[in-house]
């Protein structure tokens, strides 16, 4: 496909509330005054401005009441995808491929840091990992070896992807680093400690992850093309596999999207009709995937940094190379799906421990 191509992306309609944190302004402006004072991230500041990192905390956990731990978050999330990115362009800029044992040494606290770039990663990551409990931090510290290990080599997509059903390969895309950061940063954000119901709770946690997961595949595709990196998303799986242009693939992605925010309700209901202490944790989950469906549709990381629409509602977009151009709304459209504020709860007062 041509960048440029022009692509229909309709309303998903979603029935469930958009909150963001009324804090969201100033968490931004803390994590901006963060990047220009520290040397190592100095000079990414405008790419770390552009992927938003402290809007996707302040989305994915409105209900957070701790300004500190939505900070840590959103210098986690920040840090991962500007390695996330250095790794997509072959560690040019931060460092050389030969640094990756060293920063999955440093991640798993068996190397104490030696250079500036993991000092940095050493400052921000185990503050956030350490906040989650030892069990959590365990989990995640192998799934963020993996991580790394699949973007140094190439190694991380399975040949043969586009062979697969749908099933095989949502459970393939949940089982990667995807599953633990995602939820890792909700529950780190509202201070929320659950680990004694993972059973319970996983059923749960797939479903919201699937969701992010499509989402962030139907909204990153142009950049990821741009890039070189698009054959590991369920765009490129359907095209491949099922022969249907982009056009029907993101027709069938949204109509996904919607059955599976019909699945996640009624497993919700019917979890917190046996377990009604979890109800909290449960509506945690859907303001989570909700927010990463209103970062990624409204945000600049996905879209370029000249983007100005709103990709909630129904639109006609020119996929550019360095910016999803909007061309056209559909009519009736205007002013569905905006995030509103949501108060915060007061701090402990969500998600008790155990």
């Amino acid at each position: 496909m041509e960048l440029r191509e022009i692509i229909h992306f309709p309303q998903i309609r979603t029935r469930l509330p958009i909150h963001v944190h009324p804090g969201a302004a100033e968490a931004e402006t803390q994590l901006a005054g963060y990047v220009a004072g520290h040397p190592v991230l100095k000079p990414y500041a405008a790419k770390i401005r552009q992927d938003q990192s402290a809007r996707l905390v302040c989305l994915w956990a409105p209900q957070s009441a701790d300004m500190e731990r939505i900070l840590a978050a959103a210098k986690y999330v920040m840090i991962t995808y500007l390695i996330d990115d250095m790794l997509d362009e072959g560690w040019t800029g931060i460092g050389a491929r030969e640094m990756v044992a060293g920063l999955k040494r440093v991640i798993a606290q068996q190397k104490k840091p030696q250079t500036d770039v993991e000092r940095t990663l050493a400052a921000i990551i185990n503050p956030f990992l350490d906040g989650l409990g030892r069990t959590f931090r365990s989990r995640i510290n192998a799934a963020l070896a993996d991580w790394i290990d699949s973007g140094a080599v190439r190694g991380g997509t399975p040949h043969q992807t586009h062979r697969m059903t749908d099933r095989e390969f949502l459970d393939w895309r949940v089982s990667d680093v995807g599953y633990e950061a995602n939820i890792a940063i909700a529950e780190y954000a509202v201070g929320c400690d659950v680990s004694g119901h993972e059973e319970t709770l996983r059923p749960l946690k797939v479903k919201a992850v699937e969701h992010v997961l499509i989402i962030n595949d139907v909204y990153s595709y142009r950049r990821e093309l741009a890039k070189g990196c698009a054959d590991a998303g369920i765009l490129n799986l359907w095209m491949r596999r099922d022969g249907i242009s982009l056009q029907g693939a993101v027709y069938k992605a949204c109509a996904l999207v919607r059955a599976i925010e019909a699945e996640y309700l009624a497993m919700e209901r019917e979890l917190v009709s046996r377990e009604p202490g979890l109800a909290a944790y449960a509506e945690a989950l859907r303001m989570l995937f909700q927010g990463n469906l209103a970062v990624h549709a409204c945000g600049t990381r996905y879209n370029g940094a000249g983007f100005r629409g709103n990709l909630l509602r129904g639109a006609w977009v020119r996929l550019d190379p360095d910016i999803t151009s909007v061309i056209a709304y559909d009519p009736g459209s205007e002013g569905v799906g905006e995030p509103v504020p949501l108060r915060p709860l007061r701090a402990g007062s969500f998600c008790p421990a155990g």
